[in-house]
């Protein structure tokens, strides 16, 4: 069960973005690692590569934190299905 909502996810990015920044969040989802990179004018979502540099995906652009949490993303299914199974929470550029 994931120890953060995406709403309080979202929150903080945005708040460090206000403040300048390009925070990263990282996490496991169904034994995979992914990274959220929000910006002034738009987010990024993207699998990142396994120790072998196998299985990263690209970045997919969204115009909106809450666009990218209700676009199918991983097997056809959103971030707002699956959110409750994330774990392994990891930033930069702000503190969880």
């Amino acid at each position: 069960m994931s120890d953060y909502s995406f709403e309080t996810i979202e929150q903080m990015l945005l708040k460090c973005v206000a403040e300048g920044g390009e925070p990263e969040l990282g996490f496991c989802l169904r034994g995979a690692e992914y990274m959220i990179i929000a910006y002034a004018d738009r987010c990024s979502f993207q699998r990142c590569a396994d120790e072998t540099g196998a299985n990263a995906s690209g970045e997919r652009y969204f115009a909106t934190l809450q666009e990218l949490y209700a676009a199918p993303q991983i097997d056809g299914r959103s971030l707002k299905e699956l959110w409750s199974e994330a774990d392994d929470f990891y930033c930069f550029d702000f503190e969880l």
